[in-house]
């Protein structure tokens, strides 16, 4: 599968404005999406060479992965930066920037979407990135439902989230092995187990 030049001076430019977006929230906060984008973004890369993939296709998922968080552009600012945990309703609308990333996707290639394997690729993770095998995610999908990519975006996606500090973390080891551990343990069944094995090799 081949990502285009078109595709990534795309995506390139909505990473240049999530940026700008954190650039507008408030002073201090720890968490910034475009950073945290291409973290997740590397360790797809990583990840994918570590399974076996080609070199083509390491560089496609890492495009793919990319702007997954594209969508917390379309939310409030002040819904992100919070001393506590989010309400259930502050959470509903967190969540929704998986869908609204999808429709930024959308909006912009009308007609090709559908047809496009890559733009495919890059909407599955985008939608599915924050799905459990399971059956605990954002929209309860399970295993079956997920592709492989997915399953390794959602790992990839979670390790990184948990990795930074936030202000109702308090006193929690975000160290990769406390968060590699805390993945296995406390949120068991969440990610596909073989490729959390193979996570845990590239990153320990």
């Amino acid at each position: 599968m081949h990502v285009s030049e078109a595709h990534k001076s795309f995506i390139t430019t909505q990473l240049d404005k999530l940026s700008d977006y954190d650039a507008l929230r408030p002073k201090g906060h720890v968490y910034e999406f475009h950073l945290h984008s291409e973290r997740v973004a590397q360790s797809m890369k990583s990840l994918a060479k570590h399974m076996g993939y080609n070199d083509c296709m390491c560089e496609t998922l890492y495009w793919a992965t990319l702007p997954h968080d594209i969508g917390k552009m379309a939310l409030p600012i002040h819904i992100w930066d919070l001393e506590d945990k989010p309400t259930d309703e502050q959470r509903q609308e967190r969540r929704s920037h998986t869908w609204r990333g999808v429709e930024i996707i959308k909006s912009k290639y009308r007609n090709e979407y559908e047809n496009d394997r890559f733009l495919k690729l890059m909407i599955d993770i985008m939608q599915n990135h924050h799905e459990c095998v399971d059956g605990s995610g954002y929209q309860s999908k399970t295993a079956k439902d997920l592709t492989k990519e997915v399953r390794m975006a959602c790992i990839c996606d979670a390790f990184d989230g948990y990795s930074v500090f936030r202000p109702h973390f308090a006193n929690r080891d975000i160290s990769p092995k406390a968060v590699i551990a805390r993945m296995e343990i406390e949120k068991a069944g969440q990610y596909d187990p073989i490729i959390l094995k193979l996570f845990k090799e590239i990153k320990l």
